[in-house]
């Protein structure tokens, strides 16, 4: 039986946002039944876990701050 490799980054190394640090959503979200679309930009107010979730608050289309996955958001 044949083998494969797979290698595997840890979520930490994905990305690292500092706090005050505009991010973007890399994908569309639901919020409390209204949707936050892709691209949407917020501002990160926290990190947690060496960078793997952050706390976003987003201005527009609504108002909201939202626990985020690091792999939910990009530059």
């Amino acid at each position: 039986m044949a083998s494969v490799a797979v290698h595997v980054r840890p979520l930490q190394a994905l990305r690292n946002f500092a706090e005050l640090s505009v991010v973007r959503l890399a994908r569309s979200i639901n919020i409390d039944g209204r949707s936050m679309a892709k691209g949407s930009c917020g501002t990160v107010v926290a990190a947690y876990h060496d960078g793997i979730g952050y706390e976003v608050e987003f201005e527009h289309p609504f108002h909201a701050v939202v626990t985020l996955d690091v792999r939910d958001l990009t530059a």
